[in-house]
């Protein structure tokens, strides 16, 4: 159990838990004995050190509704349920399809993800390599978000504000859904996928798709293609659960993908491999290894490690 907390609590302050982890990491506090040291010296290490790469200030003044000392200091160490931002250490000027300015901003790095909640109550999880922009003043009027990368969205309900993300050319509208967005500018596709209730895909303003829970749907970046899917339950697995679900990827977007995952270099020999479309999954606590062999086997192909790079040939 101790070895277990302690894996927990590394990914924490690591900023690389998923949301399965980071759940199981405060159930873990929750069921200590209020006085017992352990659970006191774990919450005060993380006190002391908040979760790495995090800008933003944690809201410490606590709702009414929460208890008073053990959940403000849940609250405070996962900094995880109110979360307010800086303009004075976030703004960041930019030019984006939004009529907006200031912009605020939250980036990761490759192998790191990281949660956090929009002035509206918004819930995002932003994943490896992503970014998320959205402007000072929002919710006042409108909610509008920039994505590059990839985000696990569960939005507030607002029956007058519909909540809307651009990626590129690509733009999603909800009014209070639970659903996520794939668009890394280097892969092939971008992908919208509902976890729950009900959105609506543009490419290029105009509509391509209405989506409902378990449906997904991809736009070609090259080509255009829209390809609409029935999800089965499994598939809706999201990654900040630790799932990485590949349906119909040619091999150099995955191999991209686990760069991103791991903060690793791969290199593939055979050019003509790279457009090799595959559907497969995984789970990130499998490792990378792991993932390499299996991508070989679907490929003929094998994976040595030299000079800090995995060549697959």
């Amino acid at each position: 159990m101790e070895e277990r907390i302690q894996y927990l609590l590394r990914q924490y302050l690591d900023n690389t838990c998923t949301k399965q982890e980071f759940d199981e990491l405060f159930a873990c506090l929750e069921q200590m004995d209020d006085h017992s040291p352990q659970r006191e010296q774990l919450l005060q290490v993380l006190l002391d050190q908040p979760s790495a790469q995090t800008p933003f200030r944690a809201y410490k003044r606590l709702p009414a509704w929460l208890m008073p000392i053990a959940a403000s200091v849940l609250l405070l160490a996962g900094a995880a349920a109110w979360v307010y931002f800086s303009p004075k250490e976030n703004t960041q000027p930019a030019t984006k399809p939004l009529a907006f300015q200031p912009v605020l901003k939250k980036s990761t790095q490759r192998s790191e993800s990281t949660y956090l909640v929009l002035p509206d109550s918004t819930q995002v999880w932003l994943n490896a390599a992503s970014t998320l922009e959205f402007p000072e003043n929002f919710g006042e009027g409108k909610r509008e978000v920039v994505l590059k990368g990839e985000a696990y969205f569960d939005v507030k309900h607002a029956d007058k504000i519909p909540f809307i993300i651009y990626t590129g050319k690509v733009s999603t509208v909800v009014l209070g859904t639970a659903f996520n967005i794939k668009a890394y500018p280097d892969l092939e596709k971008i992908t919208v996928m509902v976890k729950r209730g009900k959105v609506k895909v543009s490419y290029d303003n105009q509509a391509v798709a209405m989506l409902t829970k378990g449906q997904q749907v991809s736009i070609n970046n090259t080509d255009h293609a829209i390809r609409e899917k029935k999800l089965r339950e499994e598939e809706t697995n999201t990654w900040q659960d630790g799932n990485l679900n590949y349906d119909e990827y040619i091999m150099q977007d995955i191999l991209a993908d686990l760069e991103r995952v791991y903060n690793v270099q791969i290199k593939m020999e055979d050019p003509t491999l790279r457009q090799f479309r595959i559907s497969t999954a995984f789970k990130r606590e499998q490792g990378l290894e792991t993932a390499l062999e299996i991508l070989c086997k679907l490929t003929d192909t094998h994976v040595k490690f030299e000079k800090g790079i995995y060549i697959i040939q």
